[in-house]
């Protein structure tokens, strides 16, 4: 179950946003988090929700972040190891900070230490994660000699492996009587092993700080992901793939698949040639698409998919027109480079060039098992059996066609040929010209091919 605070609404005229922070962590942890996160928003924040994703392992730690990620601006982690790894894992989505761990915090450790462990000597201790300096500087202040005491600080994931070993060699060399971790598998480990040990937990300050901090980023946020972004998505065929029924059948595919990839982030999308597309967004979905502005948006997918090279600019701007000039730009930019790499401009002085994501494969086959996509292939086979189309030749409908063939009514047709676009059975064309006046009427090709 994930806890949620809800403070009330900021009062009228507040222009600061209201802000969801996600609060990550052991499940003691983040109830201290949620504690103090109460605090901070009663006392000087309005307008602040608090989410929580406790875990009992690190390793569930991916599924409880993405399981909250799409209702939260900003996020706190509970030390620097869990932060990187979100990190590094590419599964950070928004601006995040994690809890300090300081000198602060090993008093709090070494007073428990004295009284719940008997016969502890704190001038003979074995810590990790901290710094040497403020090792040093917390047993300065509490005149505690620091010869006999041994640290590893933390210097990224990898060096988290080592830290248990470390405890325990120093504990059966009879160097320590007692252990202090940062980490909540280190701390158990050791206990199975009989090692004495005690958690290093960050003061409530420190939890204090950061929160603090974790709601000025989730503000700027909200205030920028309403900024306004283009996707200009540029097909490359070579001179060997040229024709114009050809050109048509890539067009159609990539408006197809564009649609399909943009429906995910709640983004446009608009064609302006056979080969030239723009994706209408906001910075915030934008930030999604490019996971951090680490990976192209549509690139390794496309290409993969439409077997030819595609080329992609990002733009942003505060108003449409900026937004697309910076995407058409950086398009241009990218096929200069072949479609090797995306380019996002803001209209500054940067320039980031984006790799490739994986390069996916198509939608997943109908399955025939689901209710839906069951209904979705019956429609389809009984509209293609009613128009008995020639061997080769392509099914158009429109709504008036299927509403006829099926004996509905046209806002069912509709409904179906919607039904059909979902489960991707239909294409919609572009709308063909009205000679007598009128709205053009909407027109889809049927891809009775995926029923051989």
């Amino acid at each position: 179950m994930t806890e949620e605070t809800q403070q009330p609404e900021p009062a009228s005229g507040e222009r600061l946003p209201s802000v969801t922070v996600g609060l990550f962590g052991p499940r003691r942890l983040v109830k201290t988090m949620a504690e103090v996160g109460q605090e901070v928003a009663e006392r000087s924040v309005p307008g602040v929700r608090f989410v929580t994703g406790g875990y009992d392992d690190l390793s569930e730690a991916e599924e409880r972040y993405l399981r909250l990620r799409d209702r939260i601006d900003s996020a706190v982690f509970p030390g620097p190891w869990a932060f990187d790894l979100a990190t590094t894992g590419h599964w950070l989505t928004v601006p995040s900070t994690h809890l300090p761990l300081t000198g602060a915090a090993l008093y709090a450790a070494l007073l428990r230490a004295s009284l719940t462990i008997k016969d502890v000597d704190l001038t003979r201790v074995s810590i990790d994660s901290l710094s040497l300096a403020d090792v040093a500087e917390a047993y300065d202040e509490i005149g505690l000699d620091t010869t006999q005491v041994y640290d590893v600080p933390y210097e990224g994931p990898e060096s988290v492996e080592g830290f248990a070993a470390f405890h325990k060699e120093k504990y059966e060399r009879q160097h320590t009587t007692v252990a202090l971790t940062t980490i909540l598998s280190v701390e158990r480990d050791l206990r199975a092993d009989g090692v004495p040990v005690l958690r290093i937990a960050p003061t409530r300050s420190s939890v204090r700080d950061a929160l603090e901090t974790a709601v000025l980023l989730g503000q700027g946020t909200r205030m920028g992901a309403h900024q306004l972004a283009m996707i200009a998505v540029q097909v490359i065929p070579s001179r060997a793939e040229s024709g114009d029924y050809w050109q048509q059948e890539l067009a159609l595919s990539t408006h197809q698949k564009l649609l399909s990839e943009a429906r995910q982030v709640g983004a446009s999308v608009t064609r302006r040639s056979d080969t030239l597309f723009l994706v209408t967004t906001t910075y915030g979905a934008l930030v999604r698409l490019t996971e951090q502005f680490t990976v192209a948006p549509f690139l390794g997918a496309l290409t993969a998919q439409l077997g030819v090279p595609v080329a992609v600019g990002a733009g942003t701007g505060q108003t449409a027109r900026a937004a697309e000039a910076n995407a058409l730009l950086a398009v241009e930019e990218s096929v200069a480079a072949g479609g090797k790499v995306a380019v996002y401009l803001d209209g500054g002085s940067d320039r980031l060039d984006l790799e490739p994501g994986p390069a996916t494969t198509d939608a997943a086959p109908v399955d025939s098992a689901s209710p839906i996509d069951q209904r979705a292939l019956e429609i389809v086979t009984s509209i293609a059996s009613a128009m008995s189309p020639a061997p080769g030749r392509q099914v158009v409908v429109d709504v008036e066609s299927v509403a006829s063939i099926m004996q509905v009514t046209q806002r069912t047709g509709r409904r179906m040929l919607k039904e059909l676009v979902d489960a991707g059975l239909a294409w919609p064309l572009p709308p063909a010209r009205s000679t007598g006046g009128g709205r053009p009427r909407q027109q889809f090709r049927l891809l009775t091919e995926k029923l051989d």
